[in-house]
């Protein structure tokens, strides 16, 4: 009798920042909040990538370290966030949001990143289609420099308890915008984490997305915490992403959920038991 295969699992990315930018995952077991650190920390660990919200506020030689970095240690650098500082303005509505693409691209090639995550702030005041379709205007243009040079922009919906004031907080309304732009470099930043928030299914979520799918963020819930802390089916879960065929990083897009680094060595026991990581020698966590 043959075994059933199991799904074949995401390879993981760590963050250098989700709430703050002097935020790390791992700030407790480092002992600091330093980057650099961070990225030798997560290739001891058997991480395959590293994601860092904030790269773009960071100063261009600190982007052209971590980008060393994560090659010298042969991780893969993952996403970040287009135009921080205005995440909640309506940037991509209004075409400001392209007066920033500059910086943008040059952080992706600083580091070697091949996704940006794109938010925008609506406005109360317009008809919501009109904003998709202005959204969907501005990325198209924008994603034709993006995609001479390899990045994709990948359209977040959000979950207003985390995110509040913009315009996309449903999988359908990231849809909408991606297929509206109907450019090959602009694509969906699926976070399952806001999708569950949402009350909606994970997996579902996948096989509507499909082939649009840019990049992954995971978390699980209630709230924002590491796999197998809440209450989502993780194995169903990879194996919706492996039938997508996705094979991109899944970037942990959360907070433990126990604090210091007692919570953090029980979430990396969480992500071994999920198969997300190796299980540790006994000197690989300091």
């Amino acid at each position: 009798m043959s075994l059933p295969r199991l799904p074949r699992l995401p390879r993981l990315a760590g963050h250098l920042g989700v709430r703050a930018p002097d935020a790390p995952l791992l700030r407790g077991i480092a002992g600091a909040t330093d980057p650099l650190a961070q990225i030798a920390l997560f290739a001891t660990l058997g991480f395959a990538g590293v994601a860092d919200n904030y790269l773009a506020l960071r100063a261009p030689e600190l982007q052209a370290r971590i980008g060393a970095a994560v090659a010298d240690h042969g991780l893969e650098m993952g996403g970040f966030v287009h135009d921080p500082l205005r995440w909640d303005a309506p940037a991509w509505i209004d075409g400001s949001a392209l007066d920033a693409l500059d910086a943008t691209l040059a952080a992706a090639a600083r580091t070697g990143s091949r996704a940006v995550t794109c938010v925008t702030g609506r406005l109360p005041a317009m008809d919501l289609a009109v904003q998709y379709q202005a959204m969907a205007g501005n990325l198209a243009r924008a994603a034709d420099r993006a995609g001479r040079v390899g990045v994709t922009l990948c359209v977040e919906a959000t979950h207003p308890a985390f995110a509040p004031g913009l315009l996309i907080e449903r999988l359908c309304q990231a849809l909408t915008v991606v297929r509206a732009a109907n450019h090959p470099f602009v694509r969906i930043d699926l976070d399952l984490g806001h999708v569950a928030l949402h009350g909606d299914d994970p997996v579902a979520a996948i096989a509507a997305a499909g082939a649009l799918i840019g990049m992954v963020q995971i978390a699980d819930v209630p709230g924002r915490v590491e796999p197998g802390a809440g209450m989502l089916d993780w194995p169903a879960i990879f194996a919706g992403l492996a039938e997508a065929g996705f094979t991109g990083l899944a970037e942990l897009e959360l907070e433990p959920a126990a604090p210091g680094a007692a919570g953090e060595r029980a979430m990396l026991a969480r992500l071994t038991r999920l198969g997300l990581l190796q299980k540790e020698k006994p000197t690989s966590i300091p």
